[in-house]
């Protein structure tokens, strides 16, 4: 009986996974359109009902949850991440992420972006001196900082949840 081989990998670099996120959020955009835009534009035009606010941002909270997760748990790499050739997997082992191992990566991940837009509020509306805005840059700044200068390379979401992006050789 032959044995699966595991495809050998090297940690992906800090631009090639920057180009892998454009993708996936020109394509998250655009499935968010589909699965929430249009429910809630038919729901105003049809019943003249408004869903709340927060009932909206949850809607689109599951919808990248569900992409984000779903691809990492289900062959390790998001639609974005496949044309570098790059997985999301264990650090240590190079095995597959699990359900819980993703919802990690995928919270941490949210709370670095949701650091970042807010920091680019505060900047935009020039309200840097509020604690909040030194908090909110502090989280992306830190993530991207360690990625710069740790020999691991590995952003917050990653160590927070033992994951590395990998680029498949061959």
């Amino acid at each position: 009986m032959a044995q699966a081989t595991r495809q050998q990998g090297v940690k992906a670099g800090i631009f090639i996974r920057f180009l892998a996120s454009c993708y996936d959020i020109v394509i998250l955009l655009g499935i968010a359109m589909l699965l929430v835009g249009l429910p809630i534009t038919i729901s105003i035009e049809t019943f003249g009902a408004t869903p709340p606010q927060w009932l909206q941002y949850l809607l689109f909270l599951c919808v990248s949850y569900a992409y984000f997760v779903g691809f990492w748990v289900n062959g390790g790499s998001t639609t974005g991440m496949r044309p570098w050739k790059l997985r999301v997997a264990m650090s240590e082992t190079g095995d597959p992420v699990t359900f819980f191992t993703a919802s990690v990566r995928y919270a941490v991940l949210m709370v670095t972006w949701l650091a970042l837009g807010m920091t680019l509020i505060y900047v935009m509306y020039g309200d840097t001196n509020h604690f909040l805005f030194f908090l909110a840059a502090l989280i992306p700044a830190l993530s991207m900082l360690l990625m710069a200068i740790s020999s691991a390379r590995v952003p917050l979401h990653d160590i927070a949840s033992g994951t590395g992006v990998f680029r498949v050789k061959g």
